[in-house]
């Protein structure tokens, strides 16, 4: 983005975008966030809801959880901070991240169920999406932050086990069809669970399907990416 105004314009967008899609949860907590430079980010405030929300009322904090934009030393109104910052400072190539407790894929963590290629999507995480099991407590300090950001790695999304989820990715519109992607696939996983015995698909049909994705590269990223969000705006905002 070529200002801060503008990135406040599509932090705002995605916001409204993840709660229609069910990939903030029920809109009362978690938070998205972008970087701004290599010591501050925007972030959305926990009191003010995802719908609602306008580009005024998003904060700017540094890495230490201080808020910049309000009175001088004062705390930011987001608690989990440092999963934001965390990931900020281990990933350079990661521009946006998103915290939330969407219903799907938090349920599907908290039952230990693995994603199998039951569709492109569902074969786009698989074997390719961590759990990190801290006992569901809140990310509120550095250290928890820095657990986080190791369970990350270099990948594009998380599960925290009885929590939620973090998505994280090179820009707002890889972080939002990422993140409506993993939702989806939840859904089809726990559709799956209560139609049949899981795992659904044999080690010998996992490897079939995996295989021929791995020899010619389907995954979203870049062009493809900022298409899709585009198409997600014009069909829930109307933009």
């Amino acid at each position: 983005m070529d200002s801060e105004a503008a990135l406040r314009d599509e932090l705002v967008r995605a916001c409204k975008v993840l709660y229609v899609v069910k990939a903030a949860g029920d809109g009362l907590g978690g938070h998205l966030s972008a970087r701004l430079d290599k010591q501050r980010m925007l972030i959305k405030p926990r009191p003010v809801g995802w719908w609602r929300l306008k580009p005024e009322d998003l904060i700017v904090i540094d890495f230490d959880g201080k808020r910049l934009d309000g009175l001088p030393g004062g705390r930011s109104a987001v608690r989990e901070w440092p999963i934001h910052a965390q990931i900020y400072a281990e990933r350079p190539d990661v521009q946006c991240v998103l915290h939330a407790h969407p219903a799907a894929s938090t349920l599907m963590a908290a039952l230990g169920i693995a994603v199998e290629p039951l569709d492109q999507d569902c074969a786009a995480f698989a074997g390719r999406l961590p759990v990190l099991d801290n006992g569901a407590i809140s990310i509120s300090t550095p250290e928890l932050g820095r657990e986080v950001a190791r369970a990350l790695g270099k990948g594009g999304a998380l599960l925290l086990k009885n929590h939620g989820s973090i998505v994280a990715g090179t820009d707002i519109a890889n972080v939002c069809v990422t993140a409506h992607r993993l939702e989806k696939v939840a859904e089809t996983m726990l559709r799956a669970a209560s139609l049949t015995q899981l795992p659904a698909m044999s080690a010998a049909a996992k490897g079939a399907v995996l295989g021929s994705r791995e020899a010619v590269d389907t995954t979203f990223g870049g062009g493809l990416d900022q298409e899709r969000w585009q198409m997600m705006q014009d069909y829930h905002l109307g933009t």
